[in-house]
């Protein structure tokens, strides 16, 4: 019992459940406004599918049940009106007033865009879900606004505390993200062959277009494997204290090197940064703290 309650009950400063609350409110802030332009396409009903195709295509593809509002709400103006909704919430979700209130209408809005377009769903947006999922029942640091985060940044005397097990799911959550995708790459001809960078950056995919990739294809092969073992390594390296640091260092530059060698990247390395906030410990010093469920 001491041991569960150390990893999953231990109080710690809630300002790190603010500093990550504020930054996956952004993050949803930015997938909204990236989603925008497109709303009549995959969410209305002057897209490329009706309500009626979008159910029985998501049973298909996954077995269960749609559950979307969209599925109610899709002409142009109700599409338009949710997603304005949905910006809104993100910005005072960052802020921290109504947080739970605004978590949830996120939350939702996001299922809701996965189940009504299950066919142009991202590796980010599970991501998200997931995410928002796990937030939705863990504290929110709500005390802390960006304003007053930043002034008091640098003192130790809090008073707010809470449990550590959001933020402990949040990191194992990272690990499944990253052991999974080695597993499935293993399973893949061009990752296992050492093939699949060049192949990539030769691809629609490729920022850089161009035969330079064949050129150096040697290299890329050994970065294909080198790939694999720093996505083993970064969960890794987050989750112990001393090697934090090498570990953000390292998963911080692995993911804008996507960002910037792949197209339309940019979100999936904005999510997997932002999901590093729950390692983040900026007071790691013992405090004197009167307990708090907030």
């Amino acid at each position: 019992m001491n041991a569960f309650s150390r990893l999953w009950l231990k109080n710690i400063d809630s300002r790190r459940y603010a500093i990550t609350r504020i930054g996956f409110a952004l993050l949803l802030l930015s997938h909204f406004v990236h989603l925008f332009p497109y709303r009549d396409n995959i969410l209305s009903n002057v897209g490329m599918n009706n309500s009626s195709a979008a159910i029985i295509g998501f049973h298909e593809l996954t077995g269960g049940t749609s559950i979307s509002i969209f599925n109610y709400f899709e002409s142009s103006t109700e599409v338009t009106i949710i997603l304005i909704i949905a910006i809104i919430s993100a910005l005072i979700l960052a802020w921290g007033k109504w947080a739970r209130t605004t978590l949830f209408i996120c939350f939702f809005i996001q299922l809701s865009l996965i189940h009504r377009a299950p066919v142009s769903t991202t590796g980010w947006d599970s991501i998200l879900t997931n995410l928002g999922f796990i937030l939705l029942f863990s504290p929110l640091g709500k005390d802390w606004n960006p304003w007053n985060l930043f002034k008091q940044w640098n003192k130790n005397q809090i008073n707010l505390r809470a449990s550590q097990y959001g933020l402990v799911l949040i990191q194992l959550q990272v690990f499944i993200i990253y052991w999974q995708t080695v597993i499935q790459k293993m399973g893949d001809q061009y990752w296992a062959k050492g093939e699949s960078i060049t192949y990539f950056l030769l691809s629609h995919h490729g920022r850089f277009k161009g035969s330079w990739p064949v050129t150096w294809h040697e290299l890329f092969d050994k970065i294909n494997y080198l790939i694999l073992l720093v996505e083993l390594a970064i969960p890794v390296l987050l989750w112990i204290r001393n090697t934090r640091k090498i570990g953000l260092w390292i998963g911080i530059g692995f993911h804008l090197s996507i960002a910037i060698l792949g197209i339309n990247l940019a979100l999936f390395s904005l999510t997997m940064i932002v999901s590093y906030l729950a390692f983040i410990d900026p007071w790691p010093a013992p405090y004197k703290l009167k307990s708090s469920t907030k």
